[in-house]
C-alpha cells in the first residue's frame, strides 16, 4: 500500500516557528493562529531526529493532560499523517505490535505516547511527582504553558532535560526547550511573558515569537464576528484572540491577592490514573479533587440574576478553601446551574449537607413561580438527596467591609481568621474575576467595588464580579464578627498604651 503525500500550508508565524535556527523556542499565539499544527509539526521533528529518545511534556494538572495537552497532540499529530493506534499508541507500551523500544523504558506507560521507532513522550504533571519519575530527557516541549508553575516546571521537567547519546550530537532539537500558549489572562502566566526579555538578552539561544488569529488566512472571516458577536469583552479578546496581553489592574478589589500563596492544586491522581486516557466527561467529577473532605458538609454561595454562579468551599482547620465553582448564562437557569453541573459534580461526596449564603436577592421570587431564589435552590438540592441550611442572615455587609475583612484575610497577619487558599484549577473564571476586579473610593465614603462591567453585554459575565460576590458572603457571614472584635481589641490596647 502506497501512502498519499499529504501537503500542509503554514501561515507566515507557523513557518517562523519551523525555520527559526534558535534552540530553545517560545510561541505566544492567539487562538486560531495555529498552535496545534505547530505542536503536531515540533513533535513529528523530534521523533523523526532522535528514534528511542525520550521527551517530557509538561502539564500544569493530570487531569489537565487527559483532558486537554493529550488530545492537543494527537489532533496536531494527525495534521501530519500521524494517527492513534496506527503510527503511536497512548497509554500503553507498543512493543507487543512490534515497537522499538526506548533506550530508557519507563516504570509505567499509562502516561506515554509510544511510536514505533522507540521515541516516546511522557506527560510530566506538576501536581503529581510520579509522572516524571526517573525521567532523562532528550528535549522538552508543551502547550498552554501560561498554566505552568515555573518553579514547578524547572524541577519536574527542566532538570531532566540533560540525555546525551553520541548518535544525537548533531541534532537540532536535542536538549531543546519548545512552549506554546495564548496570552496569559491571569497572575499565574507573567512567567511566560518574561521569557520575551530572556530571548531578546539572548538570541542566539532563545526565539519567542508572537501572533495573533488574524495571520491565520484560513480562518473564516467571520469566525471573528462570530467570536465579538460571543459576549467576548474587549479586553478577553484582545487576549485570547489577538494576543494582546490584558492590562494590569492597579487599584484591586482584592489588593491582598497573591497566586503563590494563595492558588493551589490538589487533585486525586490515584483516582485520575484509573480512569485514564480513555476519561469521558463525566468521570471529572469531585472523586478527582483531593481537597475535599468527602465526610463534611459543603458551603454553596449562590449570585442571581440573568447569570447565575456558585461558589463551592469547605472551612478545613485553619484554612477556608474555595473548592469549585460553577455558572450558566441566560437562556439557562437557576435549576439548571444545579442540575446540570453542581449536583452531578458532587454526587459522589458523601455528607450531604449544604450551608447555602447568597445575596439578599435571593430572597426574592422566581418569574412566575411562587417560590424564592433560595427556595427553589433548597427544592432542587432536597429532591436529590441532600439537606440544606439557609445561612444568610441580616442586612447586606457594606463593600468597604467586605474590603477591609477578605485583604486581612489574604494578607494572614490576624490568627484568629482562617487562611483562604483556592483551587486554581477548578476556578479559573473566578480568579479572572478576582484579579481583574477594581476598586476605587466612593462618593459616601469608603471602598467600593466596580461593577460596570456586571452592566456591559458584551463582557463575558463570568469575568465580571458576580462570582465574587458568591466568594464573598460566606466570608462576611462567618468571619467579619470576629475580625470586627479583633479590630476593637487592637484599638482598645493602643489608647490604654497611649
Amino acid at each position: 500500500m502506497i501512502s498519499k503525500k499529504k501537503f500542509v500550508n503554514l501561515t507566515i508565524p507557523q513557518l517562523t516557528c519551523v525555520i527559526a535556527p534558535q534552540k530553545n523556542k517560545y510561541i505566544k499565539m492567539g487562538r486560531g493562529g495555529g498552535k496545534t499544527t505547530i505542536l503536531g509539526y515540533h513533535m513529528r521533528e523530534l521523533v523523526r531526529q532522535m528514534p528511542k529518545a525520550s521527551f517530557a511534556m509538561p502539564c500544569s494538572t493530570f487531569s489537565q493532560a487527559l483532558s486537554r495537552t493529550l488530545p492537543s497532540a494527537i489532533e496536531g499529530l494527525a495534521m501530519f499523517n500521524l494517527y492513534q493506534d496506527v503510527d503511536f499508541v497512548v497509554g500503553k507500551s507498543g512493543k507487543k505490535l512490534g515497537y522499538e523500544m526506548p533506550y530508557q523504558s519507563p516504570n509505567q506507560w499509562d502516561n506515554i505516547i509510544h511510536f514505533p521507532n522507540g521515541s516516546i513522550f511522557q506527560l510530566v504533571s506538576q501536581d503529581n511527582e510520579r509522572t516524571g519519575r526517573g525521567l532523562n530527557s532528550y528535549a522538552e516541549a508543551g502547550d498552554e504553558a501560561a498554566l505552568f508553575d515555573p518553579e514547578r516546571l524547572f524541577v519536574t521537567v527542566k532538570t531532566t532535560n540533560r540525555a546525551q547519546k553520541e548518535i544525537f550530537k548533531k541534532c537540532s532539537l536535542l536538549g531543546s526547550e519548545f512552549y506554546i500558549s495564548s496570552a496569559p489572562i491571569n497572575k499565574r502566566g507573567k512567567w511566560f511573558n518574561d521569557m520575551e526579555k530572556v530571548a531578546k538578552a539572548n538570541p542566539k539561544e532563545y526565539a519567542f515569537i508572537k501572533a495573533s488569529a488574524l495571520s491565520n488566512p484560513y480562518l473564516n472571516p467571520a469566525w471573528f464576528k462570530k467570536m465579538k458577536d460571543a459576549a467576548i469583552s474587549e479586553v478577553l479578546y484582545n487576549a485570547e484572540i489577538l494576543n494582546i496581553d490584558p492590562p494590569e489592574i492597579v487599584d484591586g478589589f482584592y489588593g491582598n491577592l497573591n497566586p503563590v500563596k494563595h492558588y493551589y492544586t490538589d487533585y486525586n491522581n490515584s483516582y485520575l490514573e484509573t480512569i485514564g486516557v480513555l476519561a469521558r466527561s463525566e468521570h471529572f467529577n469531585c472523586s478527582q479533587d483531593n481537597d475535599l473532605h468527602i465526610n463534611e458538609p459543603l458551603i454553596m454561595s449562590v449570585d442571581f440574576g440573568v447569570f447565575n454562579g456558585c461558589v463551592v468551599s469547605q472551612l478545613q482547620d485553619d484554612e477556608y478553601k474555595v473548592l469549585k465553582s460553577f455558572y450558566v448564562k441566560s437562556p439557562k437557569l437557576l435549576d439548571d446551574l444545579f442540575i446540570e453541573q453542581v449536583i452531578p459534580y458532587y454526587r459522589p461526596h458523601q455528607d450531604k449537607f449544604v450551608y447555602l449564603y447568597g445575596g439578599h436577592d435571593g430572597n426574592n421570587r422566581l418569574p412566575n413561580s411562587p417560590y424564592s431564589y433560595f427556595e427553589q435552590i433548597i427544592n432542587v438540592l432536597t429532591a436529590h438527596g441532600w439537606t440544606v441550611y439557609l445561612m444568610t442572615k441580616g442586612a447586606a455587609p457594606t463593600h468597604t467591609d467586605k474590603y477591609l475583612l477578605v485583604n486581612a484575610m489574604l494578607k494572614e497577619h490576624q490568627t484568629r481568621l482562617p487562611k483562604i487558599r483556592i483551587n486554581e484549577p477548578n476556578n479559573p473564571d473566578l480568579i479572572i474575576a478576582l484579579e481583574r476586579t477594581e476598586a476605587r473610593e466612593s462618593l459616601k465614603g469608603g471602598i467600593e467595588k466596580v461593577k460596570k462591567d456586571e452592566r456591559n453585554v458584551l463582557f463575558p459575565q463570568q469575568h465580571a464580579p458576580h462570582l465574587t460576590d458568591a466568594f464573598d458572603v460566606p466570608i462576611m457571614t462567618m468571619f467579619n464578627e470576629v475580625f470586627k472584635g479583633y479590630s476593637a481589641l487592637l484599638s482598645e490596647s493602643r489608647i490604654s498604651t497611649t
